[in-house]
């Protein structure tokens, strides 16, 4: 389920030219860290100077991919947390 979740994310934002290296997803409800890259569950980071890691739950992040609620909206009720390398966004 987390894979197929995560593959439609990045479908939807690689069509923004969001580049999805580098990028993981830590699931707080599962425990569990996935690249966004490769689609798959990562115990470490690849590449430790540069990254970006989404602090989210597996809930949360089905709800933006149906487009229930909207990222900002778990920025502001602090349901998500990010770290890392926020220059990766632009």
């Amino acid at each position: 389920m987390i894979e197929n979740l995560l593959k439609n994310f990045k479908e939807k934002i690689t069509e923004t030219n969001f580049k999805t290296k580098d990028v993981y997803f830590y699931f707080t409800d599962l425990d569990e860290m996935y690249s966004l890259n490769e689609i798959e569950k990562s115990e470490k980071i690849i590449k430790k100077d540069r990254y970006l890691i989404f602090k989210i739950s597996s809930l949360d992040l089905l709800e933006i991919v149906n487009g229930k609620i909207h990222p900002e909206d778990l920025l502001f009720n602090k349901k998500i947390k990010i770290s890392g390398d926020i220059s990766l966004l632009s």
